[in-house]
């Protein structure tokens, strides 16, 4: 079968995950619009008045839910209104796939945009051929360390040939695509405090997430309900909440600590269940020990020490929420935004000692 270069676009954001493209469509991108419009594509194409404001609708979007959205340009990315707001998004680490599409009667001799310090990777695909490889690396680019912007500059001229091809979702989906990106850190705690009553205990484990903590708990500490170890102490945090609701039964107890840390004294949630104690464990996994692996830079591709991995790389790590329940507390598995206020809630009002497991993007504090 035939496919133009805009129906191969359409057919590698829906296999990787893409259920929205916000933009501006422009002279250079008519092909890609009806591309998206076309029959089967399942692609709804959100307009927008101002170019700027799809970047900020698709950063939005990420924020909330942990999934990309693809934004198009009326005009190539060097001349574009928008670059602000991708500088936005790389910096807060929001990913998306910004397209543009050039100017039609400069589609051999328009000047590549260097996207340096705007966007992760900036790619100009010069052929229809090219479009499915360069497609799944931008993908594999956006999500790769530090999550950030990705942009594409399609010309017309490829978006509207049309080559003989018969191409699959998975010949089109990258590397971990369809997996829901991971939170930060910052956004599980700010809805923490949301939920918390005004006199509640929040006992925090090592210093890499004492200071995430602080940042958005800024009052917190000096009305004495912030419990911190000051040398950052691993293993500190479970047992010493057990000792904070002890010593205060009738107020909420949460123990929020990094999975390295947790790891360290997991063992005396037992304490908690043989004695009905209900401290709340909230427990941060990013598949390695935080406070290590957080601060380091990845050389040349390589894993960087205190992360959990695997032989062939991938990220290791243990069912949290699992061994939470093997031993008698209830337990719950947060994996995308939409499921961090009713997991809190259940787990403050449960009667005995309860654990969320939240799973949280590597290098969450740089980022």
């Amino acid at each position: 079968m035939k496919l133009t270069g805009g129906q191969i676009v359409a057919k590698a954001l829906k296999a990787n995950g893409v259920d929205y493209v916000a933009g501006m469509p422009g002279d250079g991108s008519w092909a890609l619009v009806e591309a998206l419009l076309k029959t089967g594509s399942d692609i709804p194409f959100i307009q927008v008045i101002q170019e700027q404001s799809a970047v900020h609708l698709a950063d939005g979007y990420f924020r909330a839910c942990g999934r990309p959205m693809a934004v198009l340009l009326p005009a190539p990315l060097g001349l574009s209104k928008a670059l602000g707001g991708i500088a936005v998004a790389l910096a807060d680490a929001s990913a998306m796939l910004v397209i543009s599409g050039g100017i039609p009667d400069h589609d051999d001799d328009w000047p590549e945009f260097t996207a340096t310090g705007i966007t992760k990777e900036h790619a100009r695909v010069s052929s229809i051929e090219q479009l499915p490889q360069t497609l799944r690396q931008a993908f594999d680019t956006m999500f790769s360390g530090h999550i950030g912007p990705v942009s594409l500059d399609i010309p017309a001229a490829v978006q509207r040939a049309s080559v003989d091809a018969s191409l699959s979702p998975a010949t089109l989906r990258a590397n971990g695509a369809g997996d829901i990106p991971s939170l930060m850190v910052s956004r599980p705690v700010a809805q923490l405090r949301s939920v918390l009553e005004g006199d509640a205990i929040l006992v925090v484990g090592t210093q890499t997430l004492q200071d995430i903590v602080g940042e958005m708990f800024p009052d917190f500490q000096h009305q004495g309900h912030f419990c911190t170890a000051g040398a950052g102490t691993v293993g500190w945090a479970v047992p010493a909440a057990i000792g904070a609701k002890l010593a205060m039964p009738a107020r909420q107890v949460v123990c929020a600590v990094s999975d390295g840390d947790f790891l360290q004294s997991m063992q005396e949630m037992a304490v908690c269940v043989m004695h009905s104690l209900p401290v709340v464990f909230l427990v941060f996994n990013n598949s390695g020990s935080e406070s290590l692996s957080d601060v380091q830079v990845s050389l040349a591709g390589q894993p960087r020490a205190g992360e959990f991995n695997l032989p062939d790389g991938k990220p290791y790590s243990p069912d949290f929420a699992a061994i939470a329940r093997n031993f008698g507390l209830e337990a719950w598995r947060v994996e995308h935004a939409s499921q961090l206020n009713p997991a809190f809630i259940k787990a403050l009002n449960s009667k005995g000692p309860s654990l969320v497991e939240i799973i949280t993007a590597r290098g969450s504090r740089v980022n």
